[in-house]
């Protein structure tokens, strides 16, 4: 009877945590966020050419071919000789991932902003406006796991890091 009992006993104890509590004990890989300051993402700047690493969206403007590095900003060629374009320089727009051109002017995403941007002599860039938190901020990442919940004190969620966490509170 006494082994019943202790059975019962156990079994009620294992059956009652919860899946935090499971967790809550053990290292697990998932995702931890990397901050970045938000006066250094809003620093935006026309620096020399560079190669591409991780292009995006392609424009086409006037004789000017922008393609976007995706985290980085945007690499801009004279298209003069379309089977040959040149680089002419690298606009560097930190945590960037998006961009539209209408007219003369480019729109971007700088962080969780919006900024625009007069493209009309790219010898001389002009941010034009900035609409502060235009852009949702990013409470997760992309990937389905556990992850460190996010602090917005500590600044702006540039990327995340996929590495072994300890006691995870956040899961998507």
């Amino acid at each position: 009877m006494k082994k019943i009992y202790f059975l019962a006993i156990v079994a009620l104890f294992i059956g009652c945590t919860t899946e935090e509590e499971k967790v809550a004990n053990k290292k697990i890989m998932g995702y931890k966020p990397i901050y970045t300051d938000y006066e250094s993402i809003r620093k935006i700047e026309l620096q020399k050419a560079r190669g591409l690493t991780s292009p995006g969206k392609i424009y086409i403007k006037g004789k000017y071919l922008y393609i976007n590095e995706s985290g980085d900003g945007i690499h801009i060629f004279d298209n003069t000789d379309k089977a040959n374009p040149k680089p002419l320089a690298f606009l560097s727009i930190p945590v960037n991932k998006d961009i539209s051109i209408k007219d003369n002017i480019l729109y971007a995403d700088n962080g969780d902003d919006l900024v625009t941007i007069d493209i009309s002599d790219v010898n001389s860039i002009k941010v034009l406006k900035r609409v502060e938190k235009a852009f949702p901020y990013p409470s997760y990442p992309n990937e389905r796991g556990y992850f460190e919940c996010v602090d917005p004190s500590k600044g702006y969620v540039k990327s995340w890091e996929y590495v072994e966490l300890t006691n995870p509170k956040c899961f998507r």
